[in-house]
């Protein structure tokens, strides 16, 4: 069941992330020690405010546990002239999907995809014309299933040194009236 990230989830969202990127949990803490990161982690996640906050993500959960999670926010949140363009990795009007992530025993179940179109959905309703999302040059599953959803690469950025494909997907908004004019 897909459903809304909760503080209580914490634990679960730090665990995904850590495992999907474990650079950026002392990148978003300041915290060089894997053990105390994490723990401020979870309390960033747990808070209301930050791109951290459990109100950015969404959980997909099974037997009343979070397997799999995607956090994504407005980019103007991570935008700005104190970034330098090669690490840019939105702009300011897009929706950015800032982590995909699925425990592995539960991969290949379309979980990640779910996910990720959840996202879309909320970007859509919130009137952004764009997602975008940054993937590992090396990640070629990943990058295959994100051209799969319609994502495209629009770039690059170099964040903690390492280079990543910068990739966005424009929105069409859905059609909401009927047909009934063009019958009129």
């Amino acid at each position: 069941m897909l459903r809304p990230a909760r503080p209580t989830d914490a634990a679960a969202i730090a665990d995904l992330v850590a495992m999907a990127d474990p650079k950026s949990i002392g990148g978003l803490t300041g915290i060089e020690d894997p053990a105390q990161a994490i723990e401020a982690f979870r309390g960033l996640i747990r808070g209301r405010s930050g791109v951290a906050s459990h109100l950015y993500a969404r959980v997909f959960e099974e037997a009343g546990r979070p397997i799999g999670v995607v956090v994504a926010y407005p980019g103007r949140l991570v935008t700005g002239p104190a970034v330098p363009a090669e690490a840019r990795v939105t702009e300011a009007d897009e929706f950015y999907i800032d982590n995909v992530a699925v425990f592995p025993e539960h991969r290949g179940r379309g979980i990640a995809r779910r996910l990720i179109v959840s996202a879309e959905t909320a970007a859509r309703g919130n009137g952004f014309p764009a997602v975008s999302l940054i993937v590992d040059e090396r990640n070629l599953a990943a990058r295959g299933l994100y051209e799969k959803l319609g994502y495209a690469v629009s770039g690059r950025a170099v964040v903690r040194g390492e280079s990543f494909h910068r990739m966005r997907k424009p929105l069409v908004a859905e059609q909401t009236a009927p047909r009934a004019a063009a019958l009129a």
